[in-house]
């Protein structure tokens, strides 16, 4: 009489085994698709965004003459700068948000028109980047004026935000792997292994930022020094710089959609879920602002790394191409030398040592290198300015940059970690607004500190600024920001 159900409950068990098995090997093969998708899609952005920016500077040696031509003076210049900096800062903060929304009509029209015809965000604004390049390149080669001077930079300042599309696209596509890595660890992996699976994730959002970077500081080298060997005119150099534009879009058209974690979901109702989370969207200044909640006080501390930062940078500016021009005669062809050493420097740092770096101290030891390079980027900018030797300004420089190439790869991977991949263009966005707004205010406070208080104190605020940043992360950093993504990875293993 005992026989049917026990060997009812052996069938069951094989079932329940079977069904495991099953759901194990396609949560293994979804997780196996979604790193192909993050090695390729990384390589496919690194290389648009390579085309995008070195077609840009290819036009960078010639555009002081062009200005001088147009009759653009230090005024009209000036009015420029300040122009392109409000106009980013509108931009970032409206073209991040755009790209988070996957339903709007953008992300189902130009969105659509690539890989998989999925609609996207991201790859619609993208592709409105693209033309803004676009728009802007064929009106300076076209329009021969001070007014086209004027026209050819609006596009570009207001619409072209692709670097930080780019990286919330990879921020998203490791969102989609620590979702299929936490779901398998919570199916059957030990706590080792989870642990694992964390440092391995920071590592690898390290590694792919800093990709990203190597391609801007590359692009930034390979431009002018194809300009120096070319010596095209404008036109010449705006029709190169269409050609490689229209080569980096077809690129994005080519890009692989963060689309795993999407599958495991139900799929019917993403619609409705994105509408829910628009509407208790977190990143927005006033909620910010308000410091309610751990993702906001650390998106708060990275605006204020980022704007002070930001800030330091233009209040240098004002006084530093003087100084080298007082000092060492700087003229074009040294500029086009020292911006060449300063790419190739940003791309090793970005490309290869942050990544060693943060492996090497650990998650708890993000906070010594952030610190260390807040100390190497104000003490250096003080050397830099007061030597007389050519030789020693390269050798500061070399740290100068790659501490400033470490730091920014340390802060995008962490931006990245603390927001969700609905959330995350917008975040960045922000950020990006922060530092177009120092833009704005920089110079203007730099040459008003020049005037009034001597024209060695710009120099000591710079250090000042520093001086603050270093005992700004030393409290702050680890209590709102590594906390805050070390409370997301748990919140996605309780979710799972």
């Amino acid at each position: 009489m005992c026989q049917p159900p026990i060997a009812k409950t052996a069938a069951a068990a094989a079932a329940d085994g079977a069904a495991k098995d099953t759901r194990a090997s396609n949560e293994q093969c979804a997780l196996s698709h979604a790193r192909r998708t993050l090695e390729h899609g990384t390589l496919l952005a690194c290389l648009s965004l390579l085309l995008l920016i070195a077609g840009l500077a290819v036009t960078f040696p010639q555009m002081q003459s062009r200005r001088d031509e147009l009759g653009c003076d230090a005024l009209c210049y000036g009015s420029m700068t300040s122009v392109r900096s409000a106009l980013g800062l509108v931009g970032t903060a409206v073209v991040g948000r755009l790209s988070d929304k996957n339903s709007s009509i953008l992300a189902r029209t130009l969105g659509s028109l690539g890989k998989g015809t999925v609609s996207s965000g991201r790859r619609a604004c993208l592709h409105v980047g693209t033309i803004a390049s676009l728009v802007g390149l064929v009106t300076a080669a076209t329009v021969n004026s001070l007014r086209g001077l004027w026209m050819s930079m609006v596009p570009g300042a207001l619409l072209q935000h692709n670097f930080d599309i780019y990286k919330s696209l990879l921020s998203e596509y490791h969102n989609d792997i620590e979702h299929l890595e936490t779901q398998q660890s919570t199916n059957g992996e030990i706590d080792g292994e989870k642990a694992d699976n964390t440092n391995n994730s920071q590592l690898s959002r390290s590694g792919s930022v800093g990709k990203l970077g190597m391609a801007a500081g590359l692009s930034f080298m390979i431009g002018p020094m194809i300009a120096a060997v070319a010596s095209p005119t404008f036109q010449m150099a705006a029709y190169f710089a269409i050609v490689c534009t229209l080569a980096s879009g077809v690129i994005v058209c080519k890009l692989p959609m963060p689309v795993a974690s999407a599958h495991t979901a139900t799929n019917e109702n993403n619609t409705e879920k994105e509408q829910s989370q628009t509407q208790t969207t977190e990143f927005t200044l006033t909620n910010m602002l308000r410091l309610k909640t751990p993702r906001s006080r650390a998106a708060a501390t990275l605006i204020v790394i980022r704007l002070n930062m930001a800030l330091a940078f233009h209040v240098f500016n004002t006084i530093w191409p003087a100084s080298l021009k007082a000092r060492f005669n700087f003229g074009p062809s040294d500029h086009a030398r020292f911006m060449s050493f300063i790419g190739i420097t940003y791309a090793f740092s970005q490309g290869f040592l942050a990544k060693r770096l943060v492996q090497m101290w650990g998650k708890e030891g993000k906070v010594y290198i952030i610190m260390t390079s807040c100390a190497v980027l104000g003490a250096g900018r003080y050397v830099a300015y007061h030597t007389d030797s050519l030789v020693v300004i390269y050798a500061v420089f070399l740290f100068i940059i790659n501490a400033l190439g470490t730091l920014n790869t340390v802060l995008t991977a962490d931006t990245g970690a603390i927001a969700p991949s609905n959330e995350i263009g917008g975040l960045f966005g922000i950020l990006q607004a922060a530092e177009s707004a120092a833009g704005m205010i920089g110079p203007v406070l730099g040459g008003a500190i020049s005037r009034y208080l001597g024209k060695d104190a710009p120099l000591l605020g710079v250090v000042g600024v520093y001086c603050f940043l270093f005992v700004f992360v030393s409290w702050g950093y680890e209590r709102y920001v590594t906390s805050c993504t070390s409370d997301n990875a748990k919140g996605a293993k309780k979710s799972v």
